[in-house]
């Protein structure tokens, strides 16, 4: 992650960030359909995008998520010697 997603999500910088760490801040009205949107793209080809609210103190805030599952990116072109 970079500063300005730890200060998003109100995690100290430089710790490693683990779902766990992310997913205690995702309101709750909104955990299982996140954690069900999650566990679905390890097996999703394409796009995906899901939105959802965080919760940092009393202070609501929504995320936006978009994305693409990595098996779809080609493959790194190797050089040959």
């Amino acid at each position: 992650m970079d500063d300005k997603a730890y200060d998003l999500w109100g995690i100290p910088r430089g710790i490693n960030v683990q779902f766990e760490d992310l997913f205690a801040h995702i309101h709750p009205a909104d955990r299982d359909r996140v954690r069900a949107a999650f566990n679905a793209t390890r097996a999703l080809i394409g796009p995906y995008k899901i939105d959802f609210r965080i919760m940092i103190d009393d202070e609501v805030k929504w995320i936006s998520a978009r994305g693409r599952e990595r098996s779809t990116f080609p493959a790194p072109r190797t050089t040959k010697p």
